[in-house]
């Protein structure tokens, strides 16, 4: 995949880390990034102009990453709304991973990042195949990977297909049935 021309904005406070997540993004091409030190000056930055890409930190210094992704998919002027984001932490605690998710992050990549896992991220980040969805509480990319249908035969959204099979309207084949169904057979012409 090729990421040259792709603007990212780089949410970081750790300048260790913005120079180690630069030099990973540049061997993939992406050299256009915008770093950034603080949530306020993120904002500020995606009122005013156009990113592709967004990588945050879990934690800014002025504020949670999860609530700039947050703001940024409810806030944030159209088509920023919608770029992939991906959230970076050092502390992979359960309830960091999910107040990311539900804030409509992408993905989140641990910290020490691996060149292969953020590869992996960003390539299917940005293939952008999964629905965005806008809901009262939630507002962000699909959160589904699989289409499983609803859980428990319950649909939270009107695109859901119900998992009721209904009642058997026939009866079931005889094996000997299905083995005559499997068997090859020889077309004649008549």
């Amino acid at each position: 995949m090729n990421f040259s021309g792709v603007t990212a904005l780089v949410a970081e406070s750790d300048t260790h880390s913005v120079n180690l997540l630069g030099e990973i993004l540049r061997r993939f091409g992406l050299d256009r990034q915008i770093p950034v030190d603080s949530g306020s000056d993120a904002k500020a930055y995606l009122e005013r102009a156009v990113v592709e890409m967004c990588f945050f930190e879990a934690s800014l210094r002025d504020m949670e990453g999860a609530e700039l992704v947050r703001w940024v998919r409810r806030s944030a002027p159209e088509p920023v709304r919608f770029v992939p984001i991906i959230v970076l932490t050092s502390y992979s605690q359960f309830d960091a991973v999910v107040a990311a998710r539900d804030a409509g992050a992408n993905f989140v990549v641990c910290k020490p990042i691996s060149p292969q896992i953020l590869y992996d991220r960003l390539t299917w980040s940005a293939q952008g195949t999964r629905r965005f969805i806008e809901a009262d509480n939630y507002v962000g990319p699909d959160r589904r990977f699989r289409q499983l249908g609803p859980p428990d035969g319950l649909g939270r959204r009107s695109t859901d297909l119900s998992q009721e099979v209904g009642e058997q309207s026939t009866p079931n084949m005889s094996q000997d049935e299905i083995d005559a169904l499997m068997r090859p057979t020889k077309l004649v012409n008549v």
